[in-house]
């Protein structure tokens, strides 16, 4: 597939999301909530009900750590990796929406790159209540890997907007935990850190301007510069989660 399909064709994510309500009608995928966490219903659970849970903020870590280590362990059964990508499609395409924002000829590609990452996460989940943030981190991770091999250079690196494409609660902890991650590393200093939380709220270059001394040109050049810095350590995995393992 290269760029965005003419009309009426479909990404893979449309496809995803298209098999995943053909698997919830047949009534292929039910979880028995008393067998996977207290916090679940304590009866069975259909996936689309499932997927409506996971899709809001009701869960603790644990508990959602608890339902993915179920659709891992199921994958290989009937509808179960379906069942597991439609709980994941409200993430995926935000990332996929938010890294082609600006160049929609290249939206299919993306959501089948970013797809891609997070079966490939799933393959290799393991266990603990780091799983969910390993799959997130494996779709986003390929996402931005392929956006910065495709967004024009700009003099200080690129364009992709790293930031903006970090999954929103409940699917990771916010912006702001990966940014003091990036700070605590020495990926990026505080006022960066700042910059770029400011930018995800709307905050513009224009706006910062306004109300400092520093021109508009010279945010937007540092905003760009922290950009630059975030996507290198993205891509060189120093900001990744733990590998998976035994207890964790």
């Amino acid at each position: 597939m290269n760029g965005y399909p003419a009309r009426g064709e479909s990404t893979a994510l449309d496809l995803a999301g298209a098999a995943f309500t053909e698997v919830a009608a047949r009534g292929l995928c039910v979880l028995e909530g008393r067998e996977v966490h207290e916090e679940l219903p304590q009866r069975p659970v259909g996936i689309v009900e499932l997927q409506g849970l996971l899709g809001a903020s009701g869960l603790s870590v644990r508990a959602r750590a608890a339902v993915w280590r179920t659709l891992a362990r199921r994958q290989g059964e009937d509808g179960w990796l379906v069942a597991a990508v439609g709980m994941a499609l409200p993430m995926l395409r935000h990332i996929s929406a938010a890294l082609a924002d600006g160049h929609p000829d290249l939206r299919a590609d993306l959501d089948s790159e970013v797809l891609t990452g997070f079966l490939e996460a799933l393959r290799a989940s393991g266990s603990g209540v780091g799983v969910e943030h390993r799959l997130v981190w494996g779709a986003y991770r390929a996402g931005v890997a392929f956006a910065y091999t495709q967004f024009p250079r700009l003099p200080v690196g690129t364009c992709v907007p790293v930031a903006a494409a970090w999954p929103t609660p409940p699917w990771s902890a916010g912006l702001r935990r990966l940014l003091t991650r990036a700070v605590g590393i020495g990926v990026l200093s505080e006022p960066q850190a700042r910059l770029m939380l400011s930018a995800r709220r709307g905050v513009t270059p224009a706006v910062l301007s306004a109300a400092t001394v520093t021109p508009g040109e010279e945010w937007a050049l540092r905003l760009a510069v922290a950009h630059d810095q975030l996507l290198h350590a993205v891509l060189a995995d120093e900001l990744g989660p733990r590998r998976p393992g035994p207890g964790r």
